[in-house]
């Protein structure tokens, strides 16, 4: 069996599935450490809470560059329309986590 030009995969799968998985871990943890910093008193840490904030901007912006960098434009075209349910779903999956601790 040769293993030329034509037989290899165009797209590859794995790594677009890679890049997704570890983006949306990263911002569901991100988004549990807010969450739970401000449900258990940190709205009175006013440091911490700005701190804490500027770090979670600066995830969301890391792996948004990411997954720009990383993905080809019509894998683009199908997360961009997407991307709002996924965080709006990720935020809706936290609070029985958030309510139990």
């Amino acid at each position: 069996m040769t293993t030329d030009k034509t037989t290899i995969s165009i797209v590859p799968w794995k790594h677009y599935i890679k890049i997704t998985v570890e983006s949306l871990l990263a911002f569901y943890v991100a988004t549990f450490c807010v969450g739970m910093f401000f449900m258990h008193g940190g709205r009175h840490h006013y440091l911490l809470a700005t701190l804490l904030i500027i770090l979670y901007l600066f995830v969301i912006v890391i792996c948004s560059k990411r997954v720009l960098e990383k993905l080809s434009l019509p894998a683009l075209m199908l997360v961009i329309p997407i991307a709002p349910l996924i965080a709006l779903i990720i935020v809706v999956t936290l609070i029985p986590i958030l309510e139990y601790f």
